[in-house]
């Protein structure tokens, strides 16, 4: 380095001319020509050596000989007389030559810039070594991160049927009379079939994806809403100004295996299962555990190369843990289905279901006791059977429903796309599903003879009602991703009472629930790569209970990043 250089150099200049002021001291009587020759040799040496390395010009030098020789290096020794204490003392004195301030101011300009260079060139090598300003030159851990999300703003209009009467309303907030106990003549106890309201809502959902590693994920997805609706993240504005809430929407770990075979999925995750709105609510999202397996076809492993495909889905998920019981309530699922590809381009795809609720089914308590309250659901929608499971002799007011059946669905789901109108999408679905594990023997036996609203609610004849189906026509394009895209849909969908748990099932289908049936109109547009508008038009009745028609109107402004 040149700053080592120049401070070995000037060490070796100053050492000389110590060296000389001793050697002046000791023979200051003796002092010949010899010795000062020898002394200005030194210090030459050392000046031919700055120069040779390039540290100091010739004209530099000559101006450092010339102070050097007018001043006044060499010192006058005591006389050899003096006492022989003060000549020991004076032989241990160190003596500092003087050095011009020029020579200073040199010495600190080039350190300087020796440390200057060095220090940037340190930089500039670390710079180098961590990509500094390189696009997508970041920490490891933030390459693995991405970020995603959606916003949603909606107008919605219901508007009830005519026929629907206050008097004969018999549609029960059956949430908050069981969270009372009993039955209040009170509006709020009861479900609005009459009074037409119009509402702005909005939904925000902000999405993570964490790459762990090769095939695993973890992934994370926060969103607007309230912790007493499982199957929407709508606010509905106009509540005094108050900061909406956020939620922990999904949560959860994927692993995939190195060619897509296996997948597993475990946490709070989206909707595993293929199918409609029938019996899943879009926005729903199951807690536990899935697994996914798709085979491989042995002769291609390409999937645009394969006449057809098979897989199949297990799913283990959670309810109700109950802490004093053993009878937890879950749900197992497993779904096998066939997607096949015609020569024409044309798509079929044959998926079939089975979904098996353990535990989900009321129990009636002992006389005055409550130990079976937990067979209760913690939420329910509207439109199943229910029956009062509370058996209280001194509060005969008292009330508790839960489930009347149980719930062990079988579905099959069809869909046939065209390939002729290509890029534009046609395709026709048909959506099956009946409750296999209904029983008219036990639901009677459940709901005991007593027939009045205390001790049912909904299916008074325990007949089935257990059956739904979808049809559906879509056209429009696969996606909304560019703009100008668009999609266009009408539906009819019939819901019997006890053919699916009414909390999950379409939340917009007349409010949710079952034993509804009516006709679904969609139709969306993209104005632009990453925004769209969204108008759907619903017209629902009841099948068999008291009256309740609505038309729903929404529209919405959709936007993503």
């Amino acid at each position: 380095m040149k700053i080592v250089s120049v401070s070995l150099c000037f060490s070796l200049l100053f050492s000389s001319i110590a060296i000389a002021e001793e050697q002046t001291k000791e023979e200051n009587s003796k002092q010949t020509s010899e010795a000062k020759e020898a002394t200005r040799l030194t210090t030459m040496d050392v000046i031919n050596l700055l120069i040779k390395e390039n540290i100091i010009s010739g004209q530099r030098a000559q101006e450092i000989i010339q102070s050097i020789v007018s001043e006044k290096t060499l010192k006058t020794i005591k006389d050899d007389n003096s006492k022989d204490e003060e000549s020991k003392l004076e032989a241990k004195v160190v003596r500092v030559p003087y050095v011009p301030k020029f020579i200073k101011n040199q010495i600190r300009d080039e350190v300087r810039l020796g440390l200057r260079e060095d220090v940037v060139g340190d930089v500039i090598g670390k710079a180098k070594y961590e990509r500094w300003g390189i696009p997508g030159a970041f920490p490891a851990w933030v390459n693995k991160i991405s970020f995603g999300g959606d916003f949603r703003l909606r107008y919605q209009a219901d508007i009830f049927a005519d026929n629907n009467s206050l008097i004969n309303n018999l549609y029960l907030d059956v949430n908050k009379v069981n969270s009372s106990g009993r039955i209040a003549l009170d509006p709020d106890f009861f479900n609005n079939i009459d009074e037409d309201r119009q509402r702005l809502r909005s939904r925000l959902r902000f999405s993570i994806n964490a790459k762990v590693t090769q095939g695993v994920d973890v992934k994370m997805r926060l969103a607007t809403g309230n912790n007493d609706d499982p199957v929407s993240t709508n606010t509905t504005l106009g509540n005094s100004n108050k900061p909406q809430n956020i939620f922990l929407d999904r949560g959860y770990i994927k692993i995939t295996s190195e060619l897509n075979e296996h997948t597993f999925y475990g946490g709070r995750m989206k909707n595993p299962w293929i199918g409609t709105n029938l019996i899943w609510d879009v926005d729903l999202n199951f807690d536990g555990l899935a697994y996914k397996y798709r085979p491989l076809q042995s002769d291609n492993i390409f999937a645009e190369d394969r006449v057809f495909d098979t897989f199949l889905t297990l799913g283990a998920f959670p309810l109700d843990e109950v802490e004093l019981s053993s009878n937890d309530k879950w749900l197992f699922g497993m779904q096998t289905g066939l997607n096949w590809s015609f020569s024409n381009q044309d798509k079929l795809d044959i998926v079939v279901t089975y979904y098996d609720y353990k535990n989900i089914e009321g129990q009636r308590n002992e006389v005055n006791s409550n130990l079976l309250d937990y067979t209760a659901p913690d939420l329910v929608g509207r439109g199943n059977t229910l029956f009062n499971i509370a058996n209280n002799t001194v509060d005969t007011d008292e009330v508790l429903f839960a489930l009347a059946s149980d719930y062990n669905l079988a579905e099959l789901l069809i869909k046939y796309k065209l390939a002729d109108f290509a890029p534009v999408n046609v395709a026709l679905s048909l959506d099956y599903v009946e409750n296999i594990g209904y029983k008219q023997a036990a639901v009677l036996e459940r709901i005991g003879s007593v027939n009045n609203l205390l001790s049912i609610y909904g299916n008074e004849d325990g007949e089935a009602h257990n059956q739904a189906y979808q049809i559906k026509l879509d056209v429009g394009w696969p996606s909304l991703m560019k703009r100008g895209n668009w999609q266009m849909s009408v539906a009819y969908k019939y819901l019997e009472r006890d053919a699916v748990l009414d909390i999950y099932t379409d939340s917009d289908f007349r409010g949710g629930g079952t034993d509804v049936e009516g006709w679904v109109l969609d139709a969306k547009y993209a104005f632009d790569d990453a925004a769209w508008l969204d108008f759907k038009l619903i017209s629902a009745d009841e099948i068999d209970g008291p009256p309740f028609g609505q038309d729903t109107i929404q529209l919405d402004l959709n936007a993503r990043f």
